[in-house]
């Protein structure tokens, strides 16, 4: 109890010390603690890594494609994951403008939502997709009417779906575009 005691004392007492120095000062005390005190990191949580990297940056402007990647990269995490994708706004820009003319690319991935609104479009009569679970693929020839959804797998199985239907079966799925059949 008495070592606690003696342990906040002297907490209080450097962090009044600290608080008294210029900014400048206090960031050249921080700097040197964060880049040469190893054990600085070992004694936070992970609650506390996540709270200083969501406020350590001072404004918008210092979020940039670059720095996410880069942090992706040093902790080996893909730029598009189950959860998120991370593209460069001009190949995001790119990809949508395509995507509104109804041209997208070779293995995109679209939730069941997205599938539905590609397959609304007026140029777009066929879909070949596939889903994934586990080692199990399955390939479906999806197309529509606007009012019904008319999935054709592998098997010659064909199912008319009203489009609720269709998203209730098939909640949280990431779709693989094989290949887009235009109307001419």
């Amino acid at each position: 109890m008495i070592q606690d005691v003696k342990e906040v004392n002297m907490i209080d007492r450097i962090l009044n010390e600290i608080s008294a120095l210029s900014p400048k000062e206090i960031r050249e005390i921080f700097m040197q603690m964060w880049r040469h005190i190893d054990s600085l990191n070992d004694g936070l949580t992970a609650d506390d890594c996540v709270e200083l990297f969501a406020t350590a940056l001072k404004g918008s402007s210092d979020l940039t494609y670059d720095l996410l990647k880069d942090t992706c990269h040093d902790y080996s995490v893909g730029t598009m994951t189950e959860t998120f994708a991370l593209l460069p706004r001009e190949t995001y820009d790119k990809m949508f403008s395509e995507c509104l003319k109804g041209k997208i690319p070779a293995e995109t991935r679209l939730d069941t939502e997205a599938l539905i609104k590609f397959l609304m479009l007026d140029n777009v009569s066929e879909i070949e997709v596939s889903i994934r679970k586990g080692c199990i693929r399955a390939t479906h020839f999806i197309g529509s009417d606007k009012k019904f959804i008319y999935d054709t797998g592998v098997d010659d199985e064909n199912i008319q779906w009203k489009i609720e239907d269709f998203k209730a079966n098939y909640p949280h799925t990431w779709w693989t575009v094989e290949q887009v059949i235009y109307n001419d």
